[in-house]
């Protein structure tokens, strides 16, 4: 990700990484489309700020009786952002989840050209985009090149995961910049933030699919925030779990989620005393066995 700064030899902004997006945020839809499953870890991280942490507020925002998102990347910037979307959902008597994803899309290309006017523009003497554009004749050539491309490559700093279920079904929907949305209703789940590699890994290695049953999906999606926790920047201390079908948004307490990291435990404990057994052991080595007398 790309912020601005003074580039002294030209008057020109040139580009300075922003340090990845260190989170986990996932989706599953299950029980037949009926549920999904949304957990993040708890880990804030922005360009404002000199450390990451664990914030005990949950990560998973409610945006409607059937709908919740959560955010990667600077911890700041999906504030006023989500409280312009609630007041044009408010005024919705029964949401659509597309509906969501619109508000979000035009909110998000809305406080992206702020910005861009802020960090490009205003410094250098132009009040806004529309300005720029016409003063483009004027411009040097190197200049008027050198802002355009700032302004179309400059990254917000945020990701979404909009969930939700509807009358039209179950869907997963991911807000990136520049302010473009992409569907993952067909796969079924998707992932966002540093720990992404790793949830989705676990998701396809366990089959996940849209028709496993609800207490099932549960787990192995918690599985994958677990293996996610692996990557860099992704919390460990604290997992947000929420369960939204058509009706409701239901949040899970601390002892909730702990009774659910009891279950995971007791899985991995049986696989370890499977694989202490060692009777797949012996089958393997009498199937290498054969094969070697084939060979010979």
């Amino acid at each position: 990700m790309e912020r601005l700064t003074e580039n002294k030899n030209i008057g020109l902004p040139k580009k300075i990484h922003r340090r990845f997006d260190m989170t986990i945020c996932i989706a599953t839809i299950c029980d037949g489309g009926e549920h999904i499953i949304m957990m993040t870890d708890a880990m804030i991280t922005g360009k404002h700020l000199s450390i990451e942490f664990e914030h005990k507020r949950p990560k998973i925002t409610i945006m409607a009786n059937n709908c919740a998102v959560a955010t990667a990347g600077d911890a700041l910037a999906h504030t006023e952002l989500f409280e312009e979307v609630r007041e044009e959902i408010d005024k919705l008597k029964r949401p659509k989840v597309s509906n969501v994803v619109k508000c979000i899309k035009e909110c998000f290309v809305k406080l992206r050209q702020k910005e861009i006017m802020e960090r490009i523009l205003n410094p250098r003497g132009i009040p806004d985009i529309q300005t720029f554009y016409r003063m483009q004749q004027s411009l040097q050539r190197e200049v008027s090149l050198t802002l355009q491309g700032m302004i179309d490559k400059y990254d917000y700093g945020l990701e979404i995961l909009v969930s939700g279920v509807d009358g039209t079904g179950a869907h997963i929907h991911g807000v990136f910049n520049p302010g473009t949305s992409v569907a993952f209703d067909s796969i079924g789940y998707h992932a966002i933030g540093s720990g992404y590699p790793h949830a989705i890994t676990s998701l396809i290695a366990n089959d996940f699919n849209q028709d496993i049953p609800l207490a099932q999906a549960l787990l192995m999606t918690y599985e994958a925030k677990k293996i996610s926790e692996r990557a860099p920047g992704v919390g460990a201390n604290i997992t947000n779990i929420a369960i939204i079908n058509s009706k409701r948004v239901k949040q899970f307490s601390l002892n909730e989620v702990q009774e659910l990291d009891e279950v995971l435990g007791k899985k991995i404990a049986s696989e370890r005393e499977w694989r202490k057994e060692k009777k797949w052991e012996e089958e393997l080595e009498k199937l290498i066995s054969n094969k070697d007398q084939e060979g010979g």
